[in-house]
């Protein structure tokens, strides 16, 4: 199932969700991730503030992947290209 996020605040409900679906609380969800029980709670709210690779290591935890969609200049195939080859290169540096 994929779902466009349009906030932070949706964000951390959907991890919550998500969570709560694998019989986790909060604490287990800090352990398994890396971060404490109040910044799982914080982020699950939509507040506070929690570094972008805390974010990845719960979502890894939670088993979730993190999607984007890239928008690619229509009015310019040059250009089109050399993103597309640019990102294509950066995605199999991680594979």
């Amino acid at each position: 199932m994929q779902v466009t996020i349009k906030s932070i605040d949706q964000w951390g409900k959907i991890a919550a969700a998500v969570r709560k679906s694998q019989d986790l609380d909060q604490k287990s969800a800090g352990e398994f991730s890396g971060s404490s029980i109040n910044t799982i709670g914080s982020f699950e709210k939509g507040s506070g503030s929690m570094s972008v690779a805390r974010v990845f290591a719960l979502m890894e935890a939670l088993g979730l992947e993190v999607k984007i969609d890239i928008v690619l200049p229509e009015s310019n195939d040059g250009a089109k290209r050399k993103l597309i080859s640019q990102i294509q290169q950066l995605v199999s540096n991680y594979e």
